[in-house]
């Protein structure tokens, strides 16, 4: 074949590669953004449209777990939990008057609440972390719930400590698919020979580092310092790179120019 013609085919199926994963990536930021079955089911779309003919053991193995692993979070029995919860809350702030702590919304919040109890119970670390947090809120937003029926929580406060409980639930539901599917998008990008620009990526809580994202053969672990340590009056962020032979660089600092700018970091992390 002539060389030019190679050439060309060579670059389109690359093109089209990138494409899938760039596809893959916004499935992600969807449903990093807003948690939901609609969201989840891009994930399965994107992963099932990755070829499999020419990867390689691994990143097959990664891949199909990643699809198993999304398939459950797409038919959580927790969407459907999420969803009472919405519509008899939704209820009791439209018609309060003769509520009592038998009312449906009281039942609702408490069993999602105690659901995210028994997941954070059975997860592993960096999963469970998602899944406290889905509890602890869940608690507040029982209380809230119960204030209200008592005439001791306004409506306001209610609906505040509502959203925030299904906001952290709508992070766990999908949290570990999140996860696997960021990797088998690593994996896909590896086998293909495309060069590696992994998104964020959490790490377990128990080390000093945050998140991770390979870029190349590498890997960048990242740490959000407080405001003042290091000298840096609205904080920053730690950065080391790790090579792919394990030799770790240096640890530099890259401060932050605002107190606004710290913040959005730490909503961005709290996102992943």
């Amino acid at each position: 074949m002539n060389t030019d013609v190679t050439t060309a085919v060579q670059e389109s199926v690359t093109a089209a590669m990138r494409e899938l994963l760039a596809d893959g990536r916004e499935a992600v930021r969807a449903a990093e953004h807003r948690g939901s079955p609609e969201t989840v089911a891009g994930l399965d779309k994107a992963l099932s449209a990755l070829p499999l003919l020419d990867m390689d053991d691994q990143a097959d193995r990664v891949l199909n777990y990643a699809l198993a692993v999304v398939a459950r979070a797409e038919d959580a029995e927790e969407w459907k939990l999420l969803t009472d919860v919405e519509h008899q809350v939704s209820r009791l702030m439209h018609e309060p008057d003769g509520a009592t702590l038998e009312h449906p919304a009281v039942l609702a919040v408490g069993k999602l609440a105690a659901r995210c109890g028994f997941r954070e119970a059975k997860a592993g670390a960096a999963v469970a972390r998602a899944w406290d947090r889905g509890f602890m809120s869940g608690l507040e937003a029982l209380r809230k719930v119960t204030g209200a029926i008592g005439g001791e929580t306004n409506g306001r406060a209610l609906d505040k400590a509502v959203t925030e409980f299904l906001a952290a639930v709508r992070r766990a539901i999908p949290y570990a698919a999140l996860y696997e599917t960021r990797r088998a998008l690593v994996e896909f990008a590896r086998s293909y020979g495309l060069f590696v620009i992994g998104m964020r990526q959490t790490l377990p809580p128990d080390g000093r580092w945050e998140y991770a994202r390979q870029i190349g053969s590498a890997v960048y672990l990242f740490e959000i310092v407080p405001p003042l340590v290091e000298g840096h009056p609205y904080g920053s962020v730690a950065v080391r790179r790790d090579a792919a032979d394990g030799t770790a660089g240096p640890i530099r600092y890259f401060p932050f120019s605002s107190i606004e700018a710290h913040h959005a970091a730490n909503e961005a992390l709290y996102v992943i």
